[in-house]
C-alpha cells in the first residue's frame, strides 16, 4: 500500500471521528442559539395554531364542516408546545443551579441542545405540512368546535364568540382571509410587481386593504409599506405627502408638485436597491400617472424598483391603465358570512319576532358589508311592524335602487336636520375626506352651527354632528382615527336622491361639462363644486340665482375669473376659489352682499381692497396666496371672525391705516399668522400692551403701536376687541 493511500484512508477515518465530536462540541458551546431557535419556532407554531383555531370556529358558526386534519393538527401543536416549553423551562432552571449560575454544565447543555434541535425541526415540519391546507367545506354542521380546542386552552387564550364587534373589519371571514393570503402570496412572488383587487362599490375593498396592510406589516414581508387614497379626483400633492410620511421624507416646504415627485422618486429608487418596498394605492378610478406622483416607473407607466397593491371598481383600470400583473375580484360576503356580520352589528341574536325578517334583509344587501351594516341598524330597538315597513320601502330588484332606498331609510331616520345639512355639505366638497377645518368655516357661513357663538364651539358642534352621521353608517371612520371618509355610494345617493330639494353638482375634470349643462339645472342648483379640475378658462358668467355654495379647486396656476362671473349669484354664502387670479377693481364679488365665507387660498391677489365691500364677511382665508399687503379696506370687515394669513410668504404688512393709526376687528376670534418671513414688525393691542416672540416671526415684538413706520421697518397694527385666539406657532 502506498503512503498516499494510507494517508487518504486515515484522513477519512479522522473525519468520521471528528464530525460527531464537532457536533457534540457545538451542542455544548451553542446551547443559547439552540434555545433561541426553539423559542422562535414556538412563537410561529402558537400563531399558526391560533389562526387555524379561529378560522375553524368561524367556519363552524357558518354551518360549515371542519376537515379531519384540523383537530389532529391542533392536538399535535398543543403537545409540541407543551414539550418545547417544558424543555426550555428545565434548561433555564438547570443553568441557574449549576455553581449558582457562574459555570455552565456541559452535560446539561449537550442534552438540551440535542433535544432542542429535534424539537425545532419537528415544529418546522408540522407548520410546513399544514400551513396551506383547506380548513372547512360545505356540508352538515360538524357539532361543537370547542372539541377542536385542546384541553387547557379554554378561557382567556381562546377568542370569545363575536358579540361586541362593531364593523366588518373586526370579524374574521374565511373568504376575506383567503383573499388576503392570496394577495400576500402574489406580492412575494417575483413574477408580479403590481397586484390589484377590483369589485363593485361597497363590497369592502378598502376594508380588505386595511386588514391586508396590517397582516403584511405583522409578517414583515416588506421593509417599507406606504399607503395613499387616490379617489375619483386625485390630489397629487396629498398622495405624495401620505407616501412620504411613511418613508419619513419631509418635503412640506416644497410647494411644486414636480419637485416633490423628484425627491420622492430618488428616495424610492435608493430604498429599492437594498430593501423591499410596497406602495398601496386605494380607490383608483382611472390611470394614475406614477411619474407625476414620484413612483419610479418606465415609459409605459409600469412600476420599477418597488411593488404596488391597488384597488379599483373597474378591472380595466387595473389591467389596461396600471398594467396589473395579477388582479383579484372581490365579491360580496357569502350568505353565512353576511348573517354573521349582521348579527355582530345588532349585538348578537336579533329579537325572536324579528328573525323572519333577517333573510329578507340579507337578500337586499347582496353581500355588501356596507349595506349589511346600514340595514342591521334598522333591527336595533324597533318593533316588527316598524322593521317590516322599513324593509318594504327599500326593496327593489335593481341594485342601484336598493342602495339608494336603503340609504334613504338611514338618512330619513336622522332626526337632526343639521346633520343632514352637514352630509350634503360634505358631499358638496367633492372629496372623500373633507377637511374638518374647512367644514367649520363653511358651516359658520351657512349658519349650520346656529347655537355656536365662537369658532371653538362650532368645532365642537361639528364633532357632534359627525358622530351622528357615523352612527348611521353614512360616514365611515378614517383609518388614522383623526377624521372620517364618505363612501362613494353615499355620495351618489346624496347627489341623486337626498339633494332633490337642494340640488348640487359635482363637476369632473372636463371643460365641456359647463357648456353641456342645461340652463334650468344651473338655475335651480344650490351648490357647485369643481374638485381639483384642470380648466383652461371659465365662462364669462354662470346663471345660478339659487346658488349658495361655490367651490373651485383648480390644478392650473392662477385661473382668471371674469368680473361678471358671479353677477347672478347674489345668494352666494360660501365661496372657495383655490388657485385663481384676482385683478384690481371692478371686483367679481361686487354683488355678493350675502357672502359669509370667502376662501382664496393659493391665489394671486393684486389688490385686496376689493374685499372691503363684503360687509357681512365673517370668514376670510388667504392662506398660501401671493399678496404683498393688506390695505385699510380690510378694516371695514367689522364682522370678521377668522382671518387666515398662514404661509403668505410675500406679505409685508399693512401700510395703510386710518387716521387713528388703528385697524379694528371687533368680532375677531381667530387670527392665523404662520410662516410670514417678510413681516418685520407686528403690533397688536387688546386692552393693554402685550409682548411676546414667535419662532416663525423672528425678532417680532407684539405690542401696541400707532401704525407708523419705526426705524424704517414696516408695521402691522391691529386693535382687537373681545375674545381672540391667535395662532403664530
Amino acid at each position: 500500500m502506498s503512503t498516499d493511500s494510507a494517508i487518504s484512508i486515515a484522513w477519512d477515518v479522522l473525519k468520521c471521528l471528528v464530525a460527531p465530536l464537532k457536533r457534540g462540541f457545538s451542542y455544548v458551546m451553542s446551547s443559547k442559539s439552540y434555545a433561541d431557535n426553539l423559542r422562535k419556532e414556538v412563537g410561529n407554531l402558537e400563531y399558526e395554531a391560533e389562526r387555524i383555531r379561529h378560522a375553524a370556529e368561524g367556519a363552524e358558526n357558518n354551518l360549515r364542516s371542519i376537515h379531519g386534519w384540523v383537530p389532529e393538527f391542533l392536538a399535535s401543536a398543543e403537545k409540541a408546545l407543551i414539550e418545547a416549553r417544558d424543555l426550555l423551562g428545565k434548561f433555564e432552571k438547570a443553568s441557574k443551579t449549576c455553581c449558582h449560575g457562574t459555570l455552565p454544565d456541559p452535560n446539561c447543555r449537550y442534552q438540551f441542545s440535542r433535544k432542542a434541535k429535534h424539537e425545532t425541526d419537528d415544529i418546522k415540519n408540522l407548520i410546513l405540512k399544514n400551513s396551506n391546507r383547506e380548513i372547512s367545506f360545505s356540508g352538515p354542521a360538524p357539532g361543537n368546535v370547542a372539541a377542536l380546542i385542546p384541553a387547557g386552552r379554554e378561557g382567556k387564550d381562546v377568542v370569545q364568540s363575536t358579540t361586541t364587534a362593531a364593523s366588518a373589519s373586526s370579524v374574521d371571514f374565511e373568504s376575506r382571509d383567503l383573499m388576503i393570503r392570496n394577495i400576500m402570496d402574489a406580492l412575494v412572488d417575483n413574477r408580479y410587481s403590481v397586484v390589484g383587487v377590483h369589485g363593485m362599490g361597497g363590497v369592502g375593498k378598502s376594508t380588505l386593504l386595511v386588514d391586508a396592510e396590517k397582516r403584511i406589516r405583522e409578517k414583515k414581508l416588506f421593509d417599507w409599506v406606504a399607503k395613499a387614497d387616490v379617489s375619483q379626483n386625485p390630489d397629487i400633492k396629498r398622495i405624495q405627502g401620505e407616501i412620504a410620511h411613511e418613508l419619513g421624507l419631509d418635503f412640506k416646504k416644497e410647494e411644486f408638485v414636480s419637485v416633490r415627485a423628484k425627491l420622492l422618486c430618488e428616495r424610492l429608487e435608493a430604498e429599492g436597491k437594498t430593501k423591499k418596498v410596497l406602495i398601496i394605492l386605494d380607490n383608483l378610478w382611472e390611470q394614475l400617472d406614477l411619474k407625476s406622483v414620484g413612483i419610479p416607473c418606465g415609459h409605459n407607466n409600469k412600476v420599477m424598483g418597488c411593488k404596488l397593491l391597488l384597488t379599483s371598481r373597474d378591472q380595466r383600470v387595473l389591467r389596461r391603465e396600471m398594467h396589473c400583473d395579477n388582479a383579484f375580484v372581490l365579491y360580496g360576503l357569502e350568505n353565512e358570512e353576511a348573517k354573521r356580520l349582521f348579527e355582530t352589528e345588532v349585538g348578537g341574536k336579533v329579537q325572536v319576532e324579528l328573525e323572519p325578517l333577517v333573510e329578507e334583509a340579507l337578500s337586499i344587501c347582496a353581500g355588501l358589508p356596507f349595506l349589511i351594516l346600514a340595514i342591521a341598524k334598522l333591527f336595533i330597538d324597533t318593533s316588527y311592524s316598524e322593521c317590516k315597513d322599513a324593509l318594504k320601502q327599500i326593496w327593489n330588484e335593481e341594485t342601484g335602487e336598493v342602495i339608494n332606498k336603503t340609504l334613504r331609510v338611514s338618512y330619513d331616520r336622522i332626526k337632526r336636520e343639521e346633520a343632514k345639512s352637514l352630509l350634503r355639505l360634505c358631499v358638496a366638497c367633492g372629496v372623500s375626506k373633507p377637511s374638518l377645518e374647512y367644514l367649520v368655516r363653511y358651516g359658520m357661513g351657512l349658519r349650520l352651527f346656529r347655537e355656536a357663538s365662537s369658532m371653538e364651539e362650532a368645532r365642537e358642534r361639528l364633532g357632534s354632528l359627525i358622530h351622528t352621521l357615523k352612527a348611521s353608517s353614512l360616514l365611515l371612520e378614517d383609518e388614522d382615527g383623526n377624521g372620517f371618509k364618505i363612501h362613494d355610494l353615499v355620495c351618489g345617493f346624496v347627489i341623486s336622491i337626498a339633494s332633490r330639494d337642494h340640488p348640487l353638482l359635482i363637476l369632473k375634470d372636463n371643460n365641456k361639462l359647463l357648456t353641456e349643462l342645461s340652463k334650468d339645472k344651473l338655475k335651480s342648483c344650490e351648490a357647485i363644486c369643481f374638485p381639483y379640475v384642470k380648466l383652461e378658462k371659465l365662462p364669462e358668467e354662470l346663471d345660478c340665482p339659487e346658488l349658495q355654495i361655490f367651490m373651485l379647486f383648480t390644478k392650473n396656476n392662477f385661473l382668471e375669473v371674469s368680473d361678471s362671473y358671479f353677477n347672478s349669484m347674489r345668494n352666494l354664502i360660501v365661496l372657495n376659489l383655490n388657485g385663481i387670479r384676482l385683478n384690481r377693481s371692478p371686483s367679481p364679488f361686487q354683488f355678493l352682499e350675502n357672502l359669509y365665507t370667502l376662501c382664496l387660498d393659493r391665489s394671486s391677489l393684486e389688490d385686496v381692497a376689493v374685499l372691503g365691500k363684503l360687509k357681512g364677511l365673517q370668514i376670510l382665508s388667504l392662506m398660501n396666496s401671493e399678496i404683498q399687503r393688506l390695505s385699510k379696506e380690510i378694516g371695514q370687515l367689522v364682522e370678521l371672525r377668522l382671518l387666515d394669513l398662514n404661509h403668505c410668504s410675500n406679505l409685508q404688512g399693512i401700510v395703510e391705516v386710518d387716521e387713528s393709526g388703528k385697524f379694528e376687528m371687533r368680532n375677531m376670534h381667530v387670527l392665523k399668522l404662520h410662516s410670514l418671513p417678510h413681516i418685520k414688525n407686528f403690533f397688536i393691542a387688546k386692552s393693554a400692551p402685550l409682548s411676546s416672540t414667535s419662532n416663525n416671526l423672528v425678532g417680532t415684538q407684539i405690542a401696541f403701536f400707532n401704525g407708523q413706520q419705526c426705524l424704517g421697518l414696516l408695521t402691522f397694527a391691529i386693535v382687537l376687541i373681545g375674545h381672540m385666539a391667535m395662532d403664530i406657532s
